[in-house]
């Protein structure tokens, strides 16, 4: 469920164009991911209640706590960081249509590994996830 979950996320993205997004599950190198602007979108804390069972359908309530990495180019502000972010991730997570998210912290450090500016959000989500059910 966890990796549907992220695909859901990056699918939007893509329906977005917004390019470069990579799974929390993705082992590829920064230095692969390029020199633009790449995102990376993981989950850090996961709950799902009891399913709820339909003649075909089985549905189960989820909450999560959504990750998403912003990564700069190399010399970049955060003022150019937090400008990408409000003009193509955030519109992304507030038109989600699988899931609800609230924003729950947002913090920017310098990455001196990579010497890049970093901006990690966190968002609580909650939504149901769906299967169809087997009938035998």
């Amino acid at each position: 469920m966890l990796r549907d979950i992220i695909s859901d996320i990056m699918a939007a993205f893509a329906d977005k164009e917004v390019d470069h997004v990579y799974s929390a599950f993705d082992a590829r190198a920064v230095a692969r991911k390029g020199s633009s602007y790449f995102t990376v979108v993981g989950i850090s804390s996961f709950e799902s209640t009891a399913p709820i069972y339909s003649q075909y359908t089985v549905f189960v309530p989820f909450r999560a706590e959504i990750e998403i990495n912003v990564t700069a180019p190399e010399k970049f502000s955060m003022v150019q960081l937090l400008g990408y972010y409000d003009e193509k991730i955030d519109p992304v997570i507030r038109d989600m249509d699988s899931m609800t998210c609230r924003l729950k912290s947002m913090d920017v450090r310098f990455d001196s590994n990579i010497q890049r500016l970093v901006l990690k959000v966190k968002f609580s989500a909650g939504g149901i996830s769906s299967a169809e059910r087997s009938v035998s």
